[in-house]
């Protein structure tokens, strides 16, 4: 049930005076050019459109009342604010809020570009006693930017705009990095058949498995080369081949290592 005030109500303790503040009364010609274009809205037995009533009552601390329309944009309940008494300038109306969400390296969702409108309708002349962007650049600190005007805020637009083409730019270069650095490296390991190492110089199929080569002067068993993944010789695996090897056979015995590498033997 609404409560209504008399006029000749006075508040009774403190310093808070009691505002009154009446709800706008529905325009005829919107209410009908809404229910044209919005098919989807409630109405009533004659057709007319259900105005919700927004209106809430709070209870003043230091005795009084105010009575208040919600804007239709605020998403609050306004529960706290109508269960115990409040300051005038304590209320506030909150829109949704928008952001940029991401998972960063160590898993945490992290926010950027956070805005939503709000205002503190009863606050000082400061800026924020009429609808204003809240906009945090990072949305994980409550910090907002100030009291944002439909100007300014259009100007945070352009630069963000001017960042993503920035970023575009900045990706397209990351592909050339790329292409680059898979030249240098050569042929990607995962790619490669056992066709490919029998065709492929030993060095390129040396560099595309980020192998190295370990000279020793003996290997048990007779072995002439062997790929040793025990860390004897650092954290990646090498090609281990007996130092008396001539040449022709290095290339022979390296490019069989690297064949047992790719059909899962080595």
């Amino acid at each position: 049930m609404q409560n209504t005030v008399p006029a000749s109500f006075k508040p009774s303790g403190g310093i808070v005076a009691q505002r009154l503040i009446a709800p706008a009364t529905p325009d005829p010609l919107e209410s009908a050019l809404r229910s044209a274009f919005d098919q989807g809205e409630p109405c009533d037995a004659d057709g007319n459109p259900i105005v919700e009533d927004r209106t809430i009552t709070y209870q003043l601390r230091g005795g009084g009342v105010l009575v208040e329309e919600c804007p239709t944009w605020c998403v609050l309940d306004h529960a706290d604010d109508i269960a115990k008494p409040i300051n005038a300038e304590d209320l506030v109306h909150e829109g949704e809020e928008i952001g940029l969400s991401f998972t960063n390296v160590e898993g945490d969702l992290d926010t950027i570009l956070a805005a939503r409108i709000q205002q503190w309708p009863h606050s000082d002349d400061d800026g924020s006693h009429v609808p204003y962007m809240a906009f945090r650049a990072n949305g994980n600190y409550s910090e907002s930017l100030g009291y944002s005007t439909p100007s300014q805020v259009e100007a945070e637009i352009r630069k963000a705009e001017a960042h993503l083409q920035a970023l575009r730019g900045l990706n397209a270069r990351l592909v050339e990095a790329l292409d680059v650095d898979r030249q240098k490296r050569g042929p990607a390991r995962e790619s490669l058949t056992a066709h490919d190492v029998q065709m492929m110089p030993v060095p390129v199929l040396l560099k595309a498995f980020g192998l190295r080569v370990v000279e020793v002067d003996e290997i048990p068993y007779g072995i002439q080369g062997v790929v040793d993944r025990t860390g004897t010789f650092g954290k990646q695996p090498v090609v281990v081949l007996l130092r008396s090897l001539p040449q022709s056979a290095r290339v022979d015995v390296v490019r069989k290592l690297v064949l047992a590498i790719v059909e899962g033997q080595a």
